[in-house]
Formats: C-alpha cells, sequence, structure tokens
C-alpha cells in the first residue's frame, strides 16, 4: 500500500510540473507574439512615417556642391515623368524652371493626398503634384528658343526615372528631326510654328497609345499632317 501511495504521488508530481512546464513555455511564446506584434506595428508607422516625410528620412549624400544649377521642375511635372505620361515642355523652359522656385520660396506646406503607384500601392503624395496649381502653356505655344531649353531637359529627367532606352532614343529622333527639317529656318513664321504645333499635338496623340495596337513610331515626320498644322495657323490668323 505504502509503495502504490508513494507511486501514485510520483505520477502527479511528475504530471504537475509537466503541466507547469507548459504553461510557461505557451506564456513565453505569447510574450513573443506580442513583442513580434508590437514591432510589426512600429514599423508599419515608420514606414508611414517615411512615405508622408520622404525628405526628412533621406539619405544624404556625401558630394561635392555641383558647379552647375540643379534643375528641380515642379512636382506635378515630375510625377507625370515619373509615371511615364504626357508632360508639358513648359515646366523644363527657363520660364517654368524659374516659375516653380518662385513657387517653392513662397509657398506653404503642402498638404497630403493618398494616390496608387503603377504598382498599385498607395502612397501619401504632395498636393501639389497631383493638381498643377498653374496650368501650363501647351507646346505648340512655346517658342522655338523655349523648345531648345525644355527637350534637353525633359531628356536628362527621362533618363533619370529610367525611361526605356528605346522611349528615350524615339524622342531624341522625333525632337531632332523637327530641329533639322527645313521648314524650321523658313522665312515664312507660320512654317516654323507648324512644326511646335505638329510636335505638340502628335507627341500628346503619342502617349495616349502607348501600349495599344493603334501606336506609331514618332521618329518620321508626317508633312501631309505638317501641312495641315500649317494651313490651321493660317487659317486661325485670318479670323483674328
Amino acid at each position: 500500500m505504502t509503495s502504490g501511495v508513494g507511486f501514485s504521488f510520483n505520477t502527479w508530481e511528475i504530471s504537475s510540473q509537466k503541466h507547469w512546464l507548459l504553461d510557461g513555455l505557451e506564456e513565453e511564446e505569447e510574450e513573443e507574439q506580442h513583442q513580434q506584434t508590437l514591432k510589426d506595428k512600429e514599423a508599419a508607422a515608420h514606414l508611414e512615417e517615411c512615405k508622408k516625410n520622404k525628405n526628412k528620412y533621406a539619405p544624404l549624400i556625401r558630394a561635392k556642391v555641383p558647379s552647375d544649377p540643379t534643375i528641380i521642375p515642379a512636382q506635378y511635372a515630375m510625377r507625370h515623368l515619373k509615371a511615364e505620361e504626357y508632360c508639358e515642355l513648359y515646366y523644363f523652359t527657363n520660364k517654368g524652371l524659374e516659375d516653380t522656385t518662385v513657387s517653392m520660396l513662397i509657398a506653404e506646406l503642402d498638404a497630403l493626398v493618398m494616390m496608387p503607384s503603377m504598382d498599385g500601392v498607395h502612397s501619401w503624395i504632395p498636393a501639389a503634384a497631383v493638381k498643377d496649381p498653374k496650368a501650363a502653356p501647351v507646346n505648340e505655344f512655346l517658342t522655338w528658343e523655349e523648345f531648345n531649353e525644355a527637350a534637353p531637359r525633359m531628356i536628362l529627367s527621362m533618363r533619370i526615372h529610367d525611361w526605356p532606352d528605346d522611349q528615350v532614343q524615339t524622342h531624341i529622333q522625333f525632337w531632332t528631326a523637327l530641329q533639322e527639317h527645313h521648314w524650321h529656318h523658313a522665312l515664312d513664321p507660320l512654317k516654323q510654328q507648324a512644326l511646335l504645333m505638329y510636335q505638340s499635338q502628335q507627341w500628346h496623340r503619342w502617349h495616349l497609345t502607348i501600349g495599344t495596337t493603334h501606336g506609331w513610331s514618332l521618329e518620321e515626320i508626317n508633312q501631309d499632317l505638317l501641312l495641315e498644322a500649317r494651313e490651321d495657323l493660317f487659317n486661325e490668323q485670318g479670323n483674328q
């Protein structure tokens, strides 16, 4: 009898210790899960903070002060370029860059709005990047001097924002063909303006057809459409 009682007591003691150990392990696991949940929440909050205040958390670049002036177009223009969308050349002219600089110096802190990116992820961006506070003149109303200011700068920005090489080369060849066209130096000012009108109209149309079965190449100028542009300008001049 005595040995039986001792065996029963030992069995109970072992079982009790086993439950105690299991309870301790469960508590440790719950505490680890709780700590991990807190870390995940902190990481998510930090990520959201970085999205809202990109400049605050941007890595510092240890480089010398550049001798050339830094080109900073309007946020609205940069957002469209980053998304590989149509953007008016005006933002890259001397006047457009000057307007942006003045706006940056006098503007108050921008409101933030949430917008989806190309990969579907939502992020906070300045409201000025969504809507242009001052509508830019369309490309056809630029002068040739302004066009020559803007085109090289836009090409540079395209490369900075990782546009595909074939698209960048298409723009280079398109704009070069316009500059080398014999109408560029014609005595008739309407022919010179017709090239800029053609550039504006066809470049915009080209952007609208990217990725569709109706796309085409900008590299070769359509002389028939160029003549139509010149005729439109002549008719507008006659109606004034």
